[in-house]
């Protein structure tokens, strides 16, 4: 049945990328707005626990979602959530732009004019389409997950234009102080702004970061906390299994090396430090020595499985992970969650994942042993975790993994600092899913 419903869904998307450009350039908005009702679904995990009174757009994304999903499930009353494709959203931006458009989600500002110029026409289409669509099927706001994302600019701005909020449940807030200082320079040298309602924030950090790169003012963005963590949180009175969670090291994670990709060195000449930085800078090295480390570690203690999650999408040499001994299993897909909430000491390297293991009460161990400088150390999370949770050398990192695994885990005991997590993620308390409910029924209206 699985398979149908997936066969299914792929003729759907197939049939909408053929006729919604001739829709597009013929500007059949009547259409074309009747074909965005029919795409839209309910998010079954989030109805409402009375009749609905209000209906709210949600551009889902997958690794977005989950806070929605999170808070709702508790607290959602009386609004009915509907998922809007946003791959219907691209296929009209690409019917303007094409497929390989010079403005990315991240490099998205241009000074030229023709590209000016179809912005201004895709933001009047948008506004017309929208108008007629909600005429059509009557929605208080939409919600969105990022305010970069180049299909969605123009889309916020029409939104306004038209006083329907649009919601924000920004959760790149977990940055390293390279990464803030590279994307705050960029968004002020552009002249970034949001252009739809309100944003929602997990921290603090977050709200300051983004009032600073001037993308938002203090009317726009809310303090939610991160709602996820709420399962993270559950996992303290469970007791784990033997086992090892590593979260495969990102190559570049908390470096600025895409910034340099999208936009030159040039363009951050003028940024402090940046005499410092080598394009050649990555964790590849890291992962390489940690993968070793565990796999020696494997096969002294065959009766310990060690798990490794990779992130989803991200690229690996497939040769690190050949010829790994029995008791270690890699996975590519899904979420790493699940294994969180059954392994005693969880490995990682700049990664929210250990946040989430600060929240579950779990052992952490940080492989420390890599080159040191004044960048390098600026493009680390800095987790304020106890001296017995940094390997700083791969020898201490191997004892110190024995060691860990070798305690006794007690459920009401802390073993972690917790400031970080109000720092980076605002829910040291757990109650992130209240204040967001809050903030999305608070903002179900356009207000001045």
């Amino acid at each position: 049945m699985k398979l149908i419903l997936r066969y299914i869904f792929y003729i759907r998307i197939n049939i909408n990328k053929i006729l919604i450009p001739i829709l597009v350039r013929y500007k059949l908005f009547n259409i074309l707005s009747l074909l965005l009702i029919i795409n839209l679904s309910k998010l079954k995990n989030i109805l409402p626990k009375k009749e609905a009174k209000f209906r709210v757009l949600v551009l889902s994304k997958s690794a977005g979602i989950d806070d929605l999903i999170e808070s709702q499930k508790k607290y959602n009353n009386n609004i009915l959530y509907l998922e809007f494709p946003r791959y219907i959203l691209q296929i009209i931006f690409e019917s303007f732009f094409g497929k390989n458009s010079e403005i990315s989600d991240v490099k998205y500002f241009t000074n030229k004019k023709n590209i000016q110029k179809l912005k201004l026409e895709y933001r009047n289409f948008l506004i017309t389409l929208i108008k007629l669509f909600k005429k059509k099927y009557s929605f208080k706001s939409f919600i969105g997950f990022n305010f970069i994302y180049r299909a969605e600019r123009e889309f916020h701005l029409a939104c306004d234009k038209l006083n329907i909020p649009f919601l924000v449940l920004f959760k790149e807030s977990v940055l390293t102080k390279t990464q803030e200082e590279y994307q705050k320079f960029a968004y002020l040298k552009n002249k970034e702004k949001f252009g739809g309602y309100k944003i929602a924030v997990y921290s603090n950090f977050a709200k300051k970061y983004l009032m600073k790169s001037k993308i938002v003012n203090k009317h726009q963005v809310e303090v939610v906390g991160c709602s996820r963590l709420s399962s993270s949180f559950s996992y303290k009175k469970e007791i784990p299994k033997n086992q090892i969670l590593y979260y495969a090291i990102e190559r570049y994670r908390g470096l600025p090396n895409i910034y340099y990709e999208l936009f030159g060195q040039k363009f951050y000449r003028n940024i402090k430090n940046q005499n410092l930085f080598s394009t050649k800078y990555n964790w590849d090295e890291l992962h390489i020595k940690t993968l070793k480390i565990l796999k020696k570690f494997a096969l002294k203690n065959p009766h310990i499985k060690i798990v490794i999650k990779t992130k989803t999408g991200q690229k690996y040499n497939k040769t690190d992970f050949e010829y790994l001994p029995e008791n270690i299993e890699v996975y590519k897909e899904g979420v790493g969650h699940e294994f969180l909430k059954e392994s005693k000491v969880i490995i990682g390297w700049n990664t929210t994942a250990i946040l989430e293991a600060i929240a579950a009460n779990r052992f952490i161990l940080l492989p420390n042993f890599h080159k040191k400088n004044k960048f390098l150390k600026d493009s680390e999370l800095k987790f304020n975790l106890k001296k017995e949770n940094y390997g700083n050398s791969e020898n201490d990192f191997y004892k110190k993994l024995g060691y860990l695994m070798s305690q006794n885990y007690k459920k009401d005991k802390y073993h972690n600092n917790q400031d970080q997590l109000e720092h980076f993620l605002g829910n040291s308390n757990n109650n992130a899913g209240l204040r967001l409910n809050n903030f999305i029924t608070n903002n179900l209206e356009y207000k001045k």
